[in-house]
């Protein structure tokens, strides 16, 4: 068992163990993140060259990206030990900031977001598709995502529900200043342009995941496309995500039933209608 070095001063280590450094995490069999989504994205993250198969154990708040919950852990690492689980490949998306002859990259597991440096100040972008001029947005910011982030930042900004394992790449623009400005859903053979006219701020950000920030100007190119790699969820036979859906968002429900939370131990399990 491998463990990060942050929590060597742990009272209840295990006998057998070995700690990490973040910057040279050690080769592993599979990804095993316990906690949140945020602690799901930061695990993939450490452990992305390669990309190795991660599991999800759901414990803090909404837990969306999380396959299974505490109770089920320990058989769910017997069916992991004897084979019984299939790895679900999720689209990745990789930008590329060029200015001059400076080139950078980045990955992200959900999403993108471009936005002016100064939050509250109107992004102006125009996009383009494979060359090809698309729309010029004035809005709050641009969502890139994922079909696995589709039920993030993007479906908060009004953008649509995507199956995770359908891979296409979706452009939703934040608050845009424009009845017309709907979302987009892209196949992931595209490649994603912005460039910033002289309506932009500027200093602009990337940021990626929610977790890493990255500041640019106005003189710079943002390209995006989908990753080489992909991201290798395990899942089990009597994993529904429509279930989660329902548990998780109460999707599909209507009337005038009272949202009731779930909490054990201080976080929201569930919420239902009742």
């Amino acid at each position: 068992m491998f463990l990060p070095q942050g929590l060597e001063n742990l009272d209840s280590l295990p006998s057998n163990y070995t700690l990490y450094d973040h910057d040279n995490p050690p080769n592993v069999d599979f990804l095993l993140c316990l906690g949140g989504d945020g602690t799901l994205l930061s695990g993939v993250r450490l452990f992305c060259n390669p990309m190795v198969p991660v599991l999800g154990v759901h414990i803090g708040g909404l837990g969306f990206l999380a396959q299974i919950v505490p109770d089920e852990l320990i058989e769910k690492l017997d069916s992991v030990r004897n084979g019984e689980f299939s790895i679900q490949d999720r689209l990745v998306l990789n930008a590329e900031i060029s200015h001059n002859s400076d080139n950078n990259t980045y990955f992200a597991i959900n999403d993108f977001v471009v936005q002016n440096k100064v939050a509250y100040r109107v992004t102006s972008l125009d996009l383009y598709i494979n060359g090809k001029h698309v729309s010029d947005y004035k809005s709050d910011g641009i969502i890139i995502s994922t079909p696995t982030g589709s039920t993030a930042y993007s479906l908060s900004s009004g953008g649509p529900i995507v199956q995770p394992d359908v891979f296409s790449i979706i452009v939703t623009p934040i608050a845009p200043h424009s009845l017309t400005s709907r979302p987009l859903v892209l196949p992931p053979d595209v490649e994603i342009e912005f460039r910033f006219n002289g309506h932009s701020e500027k200093e602009l950000k990337l940021i990626c995941d929610g977790q890493h920030i990255e500041l640019f100007t106005d003189e710079s190119i943002v390209k995006i496309r989908q990753a080489k790699n992909h991201l290798k969820f395990i899942t089990f036979n009597d994993y529904d995500y429509y279930q989660t859906l329902k548990t998780k968002m109460v999707w599909g429900k209507r009337g005038s039933k009272k949202l009731i939370f779930i909490v054990e131990d201080g976080y929201i399990k569930s919420c239902t209608l009742g």
